[in-house]
């Protein structure tokens, strides 16, 4: 077989399910080149002919011919050849996939041979690593790469977010806050890191070499990432990077004229996945039915369910009793509503609905200016974004503010200097009320019978948060970053470079939180007011401020020679310093009895007894010396050692140094003699290995090994001389012989790219081991010694996994060129050491997989009391409940180890009926990019994912409903901590309910303790989920009218983010909440779904 028709073959079909996509946007079909030259316009004239090959005279399909007029384009036929009628000379652009673009000047009439050959940008793409950059095709460490392209006018908030499912083995998930407008993402390269106390697992975020983060910087400014993912990678930056580097390189200027690139994007924000509240009529039955379960009253009388009744189908007006209370400052007074707050009300409320607003609006602008000479090049550009929240009283905001420059000088050939400067201010406003405990309450207190306002037309303040939210005052935060970069760069000889790199970084970050009365007014007399729910009475209103500031300063000091010797061998020495310091203050303060809410500051508070004060301050530096050497054979062998000697002032002397080692290794495969008959079909195959070992300084204390002492002023519980004392607490017991955590990381890869590197790709595994992890409880100390145990380095895990990524890219005709891109990714991580020799189910246990769900299994729901009866005759569940209410709407479970009962054992030596019935941690990430276009026309769909994890929504793990999980089980055991929602409503019931028999329903009867609430295999989440995370289309103007208006491009686009998500989880949960620990199951701010549209210009 012709080698030729093979790839073309393969081509084809893979090419072959986008293109049907293709054909759904209207992409008219094109049956061959020779059709497709056909439609060409052309002046009459003589005709210019030409054949198309490559290096090895096979004929070029497909190849695009252009000239300088947009409407004179044709390619070439299945013999090559291409015919364009000119009327005199003309420029011609041969261009082709995974082929070097050519231009020519043909005459008409003339006859020419092109050869093309193979495109050497894969070969030549260079990757930014520590301290330098590298070909990729001679990367020996694992390094995923991403381009400012791939997160251009995504309609979202930061660059970590645009990331999501964006490079495999990078892992980033909604933590903290859910989606509140200053929530911040969790980043995690390649799995669980550590589960030492007081160690960090996160990433190192270098933006142009200075450590920031992902939330700050003006994703519109970035040029590339790459993420550092194995030991060999990252060992360069040492105990800062045990656990990985993401180094962000941002824009600079190029040697031309002057270009001004200007941005926009207007967006249309909508709450995502957000829960229907139930209906005041199925509320009042449900919690009838929940109360009478067990042969108890009813919580809500007959008179109580008419008067729902009758407000709820529009037969009368009346919704709300009066009823004498006592509020917050002891005085007594005539309200709406009943003696318990949420009683003696009967309105109808969604108050989910209430609380957020359908719509939010935001804007983001973006103006870059660059150019330069050859001497001088600058890019100077500046952002703002202003992004509205979901709350529709009291509102949110979310403002940031970016200005950064970029100044580059050849002052002498042997001499470049380089200065960057950024800004970033961000500020978040929202009121005081909206905390993590409002989501809870928010859900547990918003029963549907509560109105917005009473019957004299105020808020009804006691009993829901409108009141505070509009006027109980404001939290605040701004928080200011300016960096500086000072880079000297000098060559004294050819291939030999001296860099010296000077970072300075100021954040200054200022907190204000505010707390005002608010009243509510009286039944009988709307003009006398009352201290509303949940509020300060006038005496505790308070200000509080809080002020952080740190200082950070680091100089880079390094030197690379890159030189060749005998025949094909290629050497790089890199050796330099790094020096770190950070300093940083905090000040906090609050008081009671403020003045006037007009000026809220601490200085017009009075208090002498409420009040707080609060100071301290930190340093931290590292010292540390690195080196790499760099070989190569003809790009064949290649060899990569890095070495990196470091010392912290977190650790004590003697301990206090630690040596990093990693090597890696590569071989081109392709690049061997006996691949030249494959090199056509497989241009590129690298085979790579790599071993290193790292350790971890990362502690959020600065002094983990030191003993402190912490005083107080004025902070005694007792009275000396009417005044508090001074207190001194005694150090706790530290553990001197505490050291570093190592990890140590081996990764074996393979890279590939097919068919002139259509189709390119990687493959990665990887085991990495982190040990001498501080571990408490280690050690048994005598219970007498009256202090906390210290930790001990005894804990041990190993992560494994593997990533994958394959992107097809194609042209087909003149026209159309698409891509698919696929990247997945797994890890799991065991547990080699720890201290639990009992092997407790709620602990760590050695040999066994972190997140491991044990539970009982589920044979149903009984549909009647004998049916319950048979299976309680041969199966004991009274160690669930040891009552005589099990009957009908109940969970029976299976005796899976055959005694005859159900027992749920504690450890794993004695599991009685539990068994693993799934695992927590997300496996198969995955991440799907489509991308297409068409003349003038793009389009790109991008999805996000995770195939498989398993999610159990904890009924007792603390208080409020999101510990007692009410957003997916709705009735608790007591009233307090539910939450209803109409998917509530899907729960058993026979024939005696007011609402009618479902017996085949997803939830049991609803019943006031935890005996169908135990962890199961019926209700257990698939937490899997496939989302499209964003779509978007767009137009750029052609050619023609551009230069009519002396532009050089002009695209208009659509944007949207978070369509739709294919999932089995409840509707009642969005599957990228559950690892939001502020609030769990679902009690959180909600996610957006976006939709925008923008103008990008540059002129």
């Amino acid at each position: 077989m012709d080698r030729k028709i093979l790839p073309d073959f393969l081509r084809l079909a893979t090419g072959a399910s986008v293109l049907a996509f293709a054909m759904l946007l209207g992409v008219p079909s094109q049956a061959s080149a020779q059709d497709t030259a056909a439609t060409a316009t052309a002046p009459a004239g003589p005709a210019v002919t030409g054949t198309v090959v490559d290096s090895e005279g096979e004929p070029i399909i497909g190849a695009t011919v252009r000239t300088p007029d947009p409407k004179m384009v044709t390619s070439t036929d299945i013999d090559g050849r291409f015919t364009l009628r000119i009327s005199k000379p003309t420029r011609l652009t041969i261009s082709y996939i995974g082929m070097g673009t050519l231009e020519v000047t043909a005459k008409p009439g003339e006859n020419i041979n092109v050869t093309m050959n193979e495109n050497a940008s894969a070969l030549d793409e260079v990757v930014v690593v520590g301290f330098a950059v590298q070909k990729k095709i001679n990367l020996t460490g694992a390094v995923g790469t991403a381009s400012g392209k791939d997160i251009a006018e995504r309609p979202v908030q930061n660059v970590a977010t645009a990331l999501q499912g964006v490079i495999p083995g990078l892992n980033i998930s909604n933590a903290t806050n859910g989606g509140e407008l200053n929530a911040s993402k969790q980043v995690n390269v390649r799995g669980m890191t550590t589960i030492g106390t007081g160690s960090n697992g996160s990433p190192l975020i270098l933006i142009d070499g200075l450590e920031g983060d992902l939330n700050s910087i003006n994703p519109q400014d970035v040029e590339n990432i790459s993420v550092l993912k194995d030991a060999a990678a990252s060992s360069i930056y040492g105990s800062r990077a045990p656990f990985g580097v993401i180094l962000i390189t941002t824009k600079q200027g190029a040697e031309g004229r002057t270009q001004v690139h200007y941005g926009n994007s207007f967006r249309w924000n909508k709450p995502l996945n957000m829960p229907k509240g139930m209906d005041s009529w199925n509320f009042v039955n449900y919690v009838n039915d929940w109360a009478t379960a067990k042969g108890g009253t009813p919580q809500f009388d007959d008179d109580y369910v008419n008067k729902v009744w009758d407000y709820y189908s529009g037969a009368s007006d009346y919704y709300a009793d009066q009823t004498v209370v006592t509020d917050a400052s002891g005085s007594s007074h005539l309200m709406w509503g009943g003696g318990w707050e949420v009683m003696g009300w009967y309105a109808n409320t969604d108050w989910i609905n209430e609380y957020y607003k359908d719509t939010a609006f935001s804007q983001e602008h973006n103006v870059a200016i660059n150019g330069g000479t050859e001497k001088l090049n600058y890019y100077v550009s500046g952002a703002f974004l202003d992004q509205g929240g979901f709350m529709r009283y009291g509102q949110d905001d979310y403002k940031r503010y970016n200005l950064m420059g970029k100044f580059n000088a050849q002052v002498k050939p042997w001499l470049k200097l380089g200065f960057t400067s950024k800004w970033i201010r961000s500020d978040y406003d929202r009121p005081t009320a909206l905390n993590g405990g409002f989501y809870d309450n928010v859900l547990r207190r918003g029963w549907p019978t509560v109105p917005v306002r009473d019957p004299n037309g105020y808020y009804a303040s006691r009993v829901n948060y409108i009141e505070q939210l509009e006027n109980g005052g404001r939290y605040k935060e701004q928080n200011d970053i300016f960096a500086n970069q000072v880079t000297v760069t000098i060559n004294p000889l050819k291939g030999w470079n001296i860099i010296g790199e000077f970072n300075s970084r100021i954040n200054s970050d200022w907190r204000h939180t505010e707390n005002f009365t608010t009243y509510g007014h009286d039944a009988d007399d709307s003009e006398k007011t009352h201290i509303a729910m949940d509020s300060p009475r006038l005496e505790d209103q308070r200000v509080s401020e809080r002020s952080y500031r740190s200082v950070y300063l680091n100089a880079n000091v390094y030197t690379n020679y890159t030189f060749n010797f005998a025949k094909y061998n290629n050497m790089t020495l890199l050796a330099g310093m790094q020096v770190e310091n950070n300093k940083d203050r905090m000040l906090e303060g609050n008081r009671a009895n403020l003045y006037t809410t007009d000026i809220p500051v601490l200085d017009q508070t009075s208090d002498k007894e409420d009040y707080y004060l609060a100071g301290n301050y930190g340093h931290w530096a590292t010292l540390g010396f690195f080196g790499r050497i760099n070989y190569d054979f003809d790009s064949r062998y290649l060899v990569e050692v890095n070495m990196r000697y470091d010392g912290s002032s977190r650790f004590r002397r003697g301990k206090r140094w630690v040596l990093s080692p990693s090597a890696s290794f590569g071989w081109n495969i392709a690049r061997e003699s006996f691949w030249n008959d494959l090199s056509r079909i497989v241009p590129i195959l690298k085979l790579r290995y790599s071993l290193g070992q790292l350790a971890n300084q990362n502690t959020p204390n600065w002094y983990p090994t030191y003993r402190t002492m912490v005083v107080g002023n004025n902070n005694s519980d007792w009275i000396v001389n009417g005044e508090k004392s001074n207190t001194a607490g005694f150090p706790a017991v530290i553990n001197p012989n505490m050291t570093w955590e190592k990890i140590v990381t081996s990764n074996i890869g393979l890279d590939w790219g097919l068919f002139n590197n259509r189709l390119t790709g990687s493959f990665d595994y990887y085991w990495r081991t982190t040990r001498d992890m501080m571990i408490y409880g280690a050690i048994a100390y005598p219970a007498v010694i009256g202090y906390n145990v210290p930790p001990e380095n005894a804990g041990k895990l190993r992560t494994q996994g593997w990533e994958l990524q394959i992107t097809w890219r194609d042209r087909i005709g003149k026209d159309f060129s698409y891509s698919v891109g696929v990247n997945l990714s797994d890890d799991r991580t065991k547990i080699l050491s720890y201290p639990n020799r009992e092997k407790y189910l709620d602990r760590y246990i050695v040999g066994e997989w972190v997140g491991d769900i044990y539970g009982l299994e589920t044979v149903g729901i009984a549909q009647t009391q004998e049916e319950m009866n048979a299976h309680l005759a041969h199966t004991n569940q009274s160690e669930i409940a040891n009552d005589d209410f099990w009957g009908a709407g109940d969970i029976m479970y299976k005796d899976v180890n055959g005694d005859g009962k159900i027992s749920k054992g504690t450890s794993l030596n004695d599991l009685g009926d539990l068994r693993v019935i799934g695992n927590n941690m997300p496996r198969y990430r995955i991440g799907i990019n489509l991308a297409a276009t068409w003349k003038w026309i793009d389009f790109s769909a991008f999805f996000q994912g995770v195939c498989k994890r398993d999610y159990w929504v904890n009924p007792n793990s603390g208080g409020g409903s999101a510990g007692k999980g009410g957003v997916f089980w709705g009735l608790c055991h007591n009233l307090s901590e539910s939450v209803f929602l109409d998917g509530h409503l899907d729960y058993w019931r026979d024939e005696s309910s007011p609402l009618g028999a479902n017996k085949d329903a997803y939830f049991p009867r609803p019943l006031d303790d935890y005996r169908n609430k135990q962890t199961q295999t019926r209700y257990l989440q698939d937490a899997s989920y496939l989302r499209l995370k964003n779509l978007q289309v767009g137009f750029t103007l052609p050619q023609q009218w551009l230069d009519a208006i002396r532009f050089r491009n002009i695209r208009l686009y659509f944007s949207a983010e978070n369509l739709f998500t294919i999932t089995k989880m409840s509707k009642l949960i969005d599957p990228e909440t559950i690892d939001v620990n502020k609030m769990a199951a679902g009690a959180t701010y909600p996610l957006s779904r976006t939709f925008s549209f923008g103008v990008t210009a540059d002129f």
